[in-house]
């Protein structure tokens, strides 16, 4: 084992310390270590630096390689285009829905709910994309649905929104399916 090499290949042998401690009233003596050369040696078989050379080449290696999530295999995941312009669609039609009905409608509280739900969802998962932010249907479909959700967080859902902010809405939207109809 290691512990016997090590024992067998170190001789240890009392002296004496040097002249200047011998003045001292008590000499002290030292332990001196000798390791003859001729007894077996251990070798180390990788240094740490070679060790974490490996270790950074696997790891990059591992991330090169690394495959992309498979989604699709139960409905799941799709093209992201796909699921963009979807999403989107089904965004505009929930608002159009709510800004259609009635304001005496029983349906207006909840429907309102469902639109804020959904609008938070849809700009929470574009909001950070750089392949979709910079699409003019994007920037059509954030600006009316920030119209819409600032008129109910400011008036609450009572009070119906105005003809023209309505307008301006739904002109919007419009140009938003035109550019998603174009796959911009």
């Amino acid at each position: 084992t290691m512990a016997a090499i090590a024992a067998s290949s170190v001789s240890i042998a009392p002296a004496r310390v040097g002249a200047a401690r011998q003045s001292r009233s008590r000499a002290r003596a030292a332990v001196v270590v000798k390791a003859s050369a001729d007894e077996r040696q251990v070798e180390a078989t990788t240094s740490r630096r070679e060790l974490a050379v490996k270790g950074f080449a696997a790891l990059a290696a591992v991330a090169a390689v690394r495959p992309e999530p498979a989604h699709a295999l139960f409905g799941f995941g799709g093209d992201k285009e796909t699921q963009y312009a979807e999403q989107t669609a089904g965004v505009i039609a929930q608002v159009r829905f709510t800004l259609e009905l009635p304001a005496d409608s029983d349906e207006k509280a909840a429907a309102i709910e469902k639109t804020r739900k959904l609008t938070n969802d849809w700009v929470a998962r574009y909001r950070r994309d750089k392949g979709i932010t910079g699409r003019p249907s994007y920037g059509n479909v954030y600006s009316a649905l920030n119209a819409v959700s600032g008129h109910y967080n400011n008036f609450g859902t009572k009070y119906p929104l105005p003809q023209k902010r309505k307008d301006r809405v739904l002109q919007e939207f419009e140009t938003a399916e035109i550019a998603l109809s174009r796959g911009r």
